[in-house]
């Protein structure tokens, strides 16, 4: 067959699952019914449907026809100034639209964001995959999104457990980062400080920054030393003072 991918049947199960699309939207489309071997008995089709027409119509509900991959929209100026005048309003987001403005963020600070998908879903710990835009130099970053409705802050297991997905030995990320809407507990900032070369941890102050587009200071950049040492009394200052400003038009 020429075309293979072109007559390629998806269940409804994998269609919701897979595209986070409602049983609603899939019926609209055409489909075949075939017995379902997983019910032997009673009345329990299994319903299936065009691969491309159901990427056709992800696309068009959520920008991508990628499983679990979504286009990003920019949060609007009078939102953001708005999450500025209290920062408690970020606990107001759901939790997905949280995942949302971190990546809006991420995407004005120069990189190229990618949501996961689905916050329900199982994901390996990963929110948010994140590249450096036009980079000569590519890295990837991963990024958890650690959202609260109340105070509490986010605990050494959570960051520790992130750590085990960077360290694990087919990850592919150069770096990861915790992002959230409080702050972290003292052990978890332990953990992260003895991790530095591949953790960050951002809590509500830096959002505050991000908010300001407050992207390059010392703050952002705490985690990298002011001076190497590459030998015995070999020592290079890093020069934090010519980092890179991205383009805020």
């Amino acid at each position: 067959m020429e075309y293979p991918d072109k007559y390629e049947l998806v269940t409804k199960t994998r269609a919701v699952k897979d595209y986070r699309l409602k049983t609603g939207e899939l019926y609209k489309l055409k489909f075949v019914t075939e017995k379902n071997p997983y019910w032997k008995t009673g009345p329990h089709p299994m319903y299936l449907f065009l691969h491309q027409q159901v990427k056709k119509l992800a696309k068009e509900k959520w920008g991508s026809f990628e499983p679990y991959t979504v286009t990003l929209s920019q949060f609007p100026k009078e939102l953001l100034e708005w999450f500025l005048e209290d920062l408690n309003r970020l606990k107001q987001l759901p939790p997905d639209k949280f995942q949302y403005f971190i990546a809006d963020r991420l995407e004005r600070f120069g990189l190229e964001p990618k949501l996961v998908g689905n916050v329900y879903r199982k994901d390996g710990g990963v929110d948010i995959i994140a590249y450096p835009k036009n980079a000569t130099v590519p890295f990837l970053l991963a990024i958890q999104a650690k959202h609260h409705r109340k105070n509490s802050p986010t605990r050494v297991g959570d960051v520790r457990d992130f750590h085990g997905v960077l360290t694990s030995q087919n990850s592919p990320f150069h770096m990861g980062m915790v992002v959230t809407n409080t702050k972290f507990t003292p052990d978890a900032q332990w953990f992260a400080d003895n991790n530095k070369k591949l953790l960050r941890l951002r809590g509500m102050q830096d959002l505050q920054r991000w908010l300001k587009e407050d992207f390059v200071n010392e703050h952002e950049w705490r985690e990298i030393p002011d001076e190497v040492e590459l030998a015995p009394g070999i020592r290079i200052q890093v020069p934090k003072d010519k980092l890179w400003l991205p383009n805020k038009s």
